[in-house]
């Protein structure tokens, strides 16, 4: 696999790959990062992410923060609100979640995140009903 737009499903499975690596060797290119992940039995994938992106998997975003936003959207105590800011090219949605008009948490994602976690609210929400 080698490219450079992957879906945000995409960006969880590399992620859980640089979790579980064995060892991990990255190439900073202009705009993008090269990144070869080798897993225990020795399988290497390689991937050419944007730097962006390449910071979000170094954090663990779309594994753990992904996961807490979700967690938060269903947690009915919270009220979750979006604020756009066009203006931030990496991460121009600002997710809040307020408990009892008191910010609880703020996430910040783009746009194709935003959906994603949308769509997994919205699928967790109605299998809980």
């Amino acid at each position: 696999m080698d490219k450079f737009e992957y879906s945000v499903q995409d960006l969880i499975r590399i992620n859980e790959l640089f979790n579980h690596a064995a060892s991990v060797m990255f190439h900073n290119l202009n705009k993008f990062v090269y990144i070869e992940i080798i897993d225990n039995e020795g399988e290497k994938n390689t991937f050419t992410l944007t730097k962006r992106d390449f910071k979000a998997i170094q954090t663990d975003f779309f594994i753990s923060v992904l996961n807490d936003i979700i967690v938060d959207g269903l947690d009915d105590e919270l009220i979750m609100s979006v604020k756009l800011n066009p203006n931030v090219d990496n991460f121009p949605v600002e997710i809040i979640f307020t408990y009892q008009n008191e910010i609880h948490e703020r996430y910040f994602c783009n746009f194709k995140e935003l959906g994603f976690i949308y769509n997994s609210l919205k699928k967790q929400k109605s299998s809980i009903r």
